[in-house]
């Protein structure tokens, strides 16, 4: 299975992630506003952006999909990334493994803009396209309302909460209908 695709929408190119993204993903994670409903560790350091890339890279040969790059077009600036990471045993989430966790996550910049339901749009067209035979979920922080929000205009339904003990939050669990 392949599933590295490159996406438009209308103001967005999505794209996999590359060492060319590497500057962007390091000011990214290292705003401590984007971290508010996640651990609250943002990225100290541009060797763990490095790592998480070469993660990343590892992901996609192995299993063929990964997060995706979130690029504007008018700029060309790396503004996020999108898109679904394969669960597996090692991370398990609310109990549950062999899923596409479904996620996202922006540059500070960028919110209010309507760029995250955009790719959002973009990124389940291409599994109602391509990627069906996966069973698709996603989690929020129970108190993330803009997340929420992306999470169900593009058909996510809450089916339950949990406590996601690696980040020590409350979270909505989320299933694609």
């Amino acid at each position: 299975m392949k599933y590295l695709p490159i996406l438009e929408t209308e103001r967005l190119i999505i794209r996999p992630i590359s060492m060319d993204d590497l500057d962007g993903l390091f000011e990214m994670d290292s705003q401590p506003e984007v971290h508010i409903y996640l651990k609250n560790e943002p990225i100290k350091t541009i060797d763990q952006t490095k790592k998480i890339i070469e993660d990343l890279v590892i992901q996609y040969e192995k299993l063929g999909h990964g997060r995706l790059a979130v690029i504007e077009k008018e700029s060309g600036n790396f503004i996020g990334w999108t898109g679904f990471k394969y669960i597996e045993e090692k991370d398990k989430i609310n109990n549950k493994i062999d899923f596409l966790d479904f996620g996202y996550r922006y540059k500070k910049e960028v919110w209010g803009k309507g760029y995250a339901t955009e790719a959002a749009k973009a990124c389940i067209d291409f599994y109602n396209q391509n990627m069906k035979e996966i069973k698709l979920n996603a989690l929020t922080h129970i108190d993330n309302i803009a997340s929420r929000k992306v999470l169900e205009k593009v058909g996510f339904q809450v089916t339950e909460t949990f406590h996601f003990d690696l980040w020590n939050l409350d979270c909505y669990w989320y299933e694609f209908k």
